[in-house]
């Protein structure tokens, strides 16, 4: 059994899917917001690990925003414990 086109009933309109362009345009928009999230977040990002460094190599460098509670040796063997807020 042969399948035949009939023009008089193409519904497409002459359009048959997405075109090459479309695909790029979109790829291009896709492009521009990944590149705009980066930059608007790189800052942030960057002074947060830098901060975050600071804090594990001094823990008395940490801002107070931690709240946990932990335990602290001291070179003389001196072990102090503190509690949340």
């Amino acid at each position: 059994m042969a399948v035949v086109h009939n023009p008089r009933v193409d519904r497409a309109g002459g359009e048959r899917g997405a075109t090459a362009v479309a695909y790029a345009v979109m790829v291009a928009i896709l492009a521009l917001l990944l590149v705009g999230g980066v930059m608007v977040l790189s800052g942030n990002v960057g002074m947060t690990l830098t901060d975050t460094g600071n804090c594990v190599a001094d823990p008395s460098d940490c801002g107070g925003g931690g709240g946990g509670g932990g335990t602290t040796t001291t070179s003389a063997g001196t072990t102090t414990t503190t509690t949340g807020p």
